[in-house]
């Protein structure tokens, strides 16, 4: 069931700018599966050339985030690393099995990704509160 969450990110980031837009997933999410579509949006950019720099901000940015989200709200995310480690390992497939709609390079799934580095805590929060 999350293979169809992570696609359904990745468009979401591609046409509305993040990841973190509710109304673009089916359903509500855990905060492990917030960490699978962060790593997953971190390895669709990987796939379209984004540098390591910017990938390593976006992961912090997603791990700090997520984690305290997890502590405010009573939340287990045991394994982030792993889990952004696998969502990342997806994403990246899923764009190599997608360009015909993540086209390229330039794409709103990139500038999605660089938005989503530099997210606020509060911008995130009200998102996944939603």
């Amino acid at each position: 069931m999350i293979l169809p969450r992570l696609s359904a990110a990745l468009l979401s980031m591609n046409y509305l700018g993040t990841a973190y837009t509710p109304s673009g997933l089916p359903n509500k999410n855990t905060v492990k599966q917030w960490a699978l579509i962060s790593g997953a949006a971190n390895g669709a950019a990987s796939v379209m050339g984004v540098g390591v720099a910017d990938l390593q901000a976006h992961r912090r940015t997603a791990r700090q985030h997520l984690i305290r989200y997890a502590e405010e709200k009573g939340l287990e995310l045991d394994g982030f690393e792993l889990l952004f480690d696998l969502g990342s390992q997806e994403g990246g497939k899923i764009v190599m099995r997608r360009r015909d709609i993540l086209a390229s390079e330039h794409s709103g799934l990139v500038r999605g990704f660089h938005h989503d580095k530099v997210i606020s805590y509060p911008r995130l929060k009200l998102a996944l509160d939603s």
